[in-house]
């Protein structure tokens, strides 16, 4: 009988001789399936497999993965034996440790990720902020600036030019309803003021202090006899001088004073010739394949909301619908350069290339007004 059996067979007490015999004479059931008995313990305990000997009741000291590899197992004493059920059974410290461990790391760059992503997120907010502030801060100091004293304003020169106090609006070429009308250049640029009949009769007619010159002399002499040295500054000073009255053909019965040429350079800073708003800045097709900027402002005086001051020829816009404008202070653009399209009628009365500012007063209730415009969006006069 195998050693395992050992403890099953015992002898009843009170069992018959026969039934003692059979008892003795009783074979084991062999399983089909295959026994591993060198896989089991030489002995069937508890105590055995859960704490084999020498291990106090503790789990073992974990061994280098080739005895592990190999089922072998050292006891405290150094003694090497076959790997137990108990062994299978103890929990991996180690392993515990290096779980423990990683799940630590993972959780530190867990938050470190957070961390980072958060102060990102704060850092391209500043700059948003920032960007925005500096954005706001630029728009009121235009603001500021152009409703500052004409004393607080500095002085400046340009270079080739003659010297200039810049501090002080330009002169009052002309006045509508009592309003005065700036000199869109400067004095040290101008070369000569006419007046002529604007293409629209939506145009209104104009007042002016300065005296009409002899259109025949200025031809011949190409100059009004306009000394500059002798112009007075102050905050609503006229212009003094003479001006050219110059007239066009295809202009029917529209007076005369409708419409001002400011000769200047091309390249020539303009300036705001009245107090007001920004309403529209345009690109329109001038002629000749020439590409023309427009730029519309309203008057402050709520009393002339009908009507609107338009400047044309004008390039290198530094302003935008909304900005507000002070009349002689306030840059708007440069004169354009339109001597490759066409010849500039006040050239022939300055003997050079006739460069100009355009300056004219709009009635915006006027039906000519409404049909005009109605027109040139119809015949993509505008470029948007």
């Amino acid at each position: 009988m195998p050693e395992q059996q050992k403890h099953t067979n015992y002898r009843p007490k009170n069992a018959s001789a026969q039934r003692r015999a059979r008892k003795s004479s009783f074979s084991a059931l062999h399983s089909p399936a295959k026994r591993r008995d060198n896989e089991q313990p030489a002995t069937i305990n508890s105590r055995d497999v859960r704490f084999p000997e020498g291990t106090g009741g503790l789990p073992l000291v974990e061994q280098g993965e080739a005895d592990l590899a190999a089922g072998q197992l050292a006891d405290p004493a150094g003694r090497t034996r076959e790997r137990t059920l108990c062994d299978d059974m103890t929990l991996n410290l180690k392993s515990r440790s290096e779980r423990r461990r990683k799940r630590v790391k993972h959780q530190r760059q867990a938050i470190g990720a957070i961390v980072v992503i958060c102060l990102a997120a704060i850092f391209a907010s500043g700059l948003l902020w920032m960007r925005y502030s500096n954005g706001r801060a630029d728009a009121l100091s235009k603001v500021l600036t152009s409703k500052q004293p004409a004393s607080s304003v500095v002085a400046t020169t340009t270079a080739g030019a003659s010297t200039e106090t810049t501090g002080l609006p330009t002169p009052v070429v002309a006045s509508f309803k009592g309003i005065p009308l700036h000199l869109s250049v400067r004095m040290r640029d101008l070369t000569e003021v006419g007046f002529h009949p604007a293409s629209n009769p939506y145009a209104m007619v104009l007042d002016t202090t300065l005296t009409p010159a002899d259109a025949t002399t200025v031809r011949a002499t190409h100059t009004t006899g306009r000394n500059k040295s002798k112009q007075p500054t102050g905050d609503n000073v006229a212009l003094i001088g003479n001006y050219i009255q110059m007239w066009r053909t295809d202009t029917g019965s529209i007076p005369g004073r409708t419409s001002i040429d400011e000769g200047a350079p091309a390249g020539s800073v303009t300036y705001a010739p009245i107090t007001g708003t920004i309403t529209a800045v345009r690109e329109y097709n001038y002629e000749n394949g020439c590409k023309d900027y427009e730029v519309h402002m309203s008057f402050e005086a709520t009393a002339l909301a009908r009507y609107e001051v338009v400047m044309i020829h004008e390039e290198n816009v530094k302003v935008k619908v909304g900005d507000e404008v002070t009349g002689g202070l306030t840059p708007i653009a440069q004169v354009r350069d339109l001597t490759p399209f066409l010849k500039n009628q006040l050239g022939e009365y300055t003997g050079e290339a006739g460069n100009h500012a355009h300056v004219q007063v709009n009635d915006l209730r006027a039906p000519s007004y409404a049909e005009r415009q109605k027109y040139r969006e119809q015949h993509n006069y505008y470029i948007d």
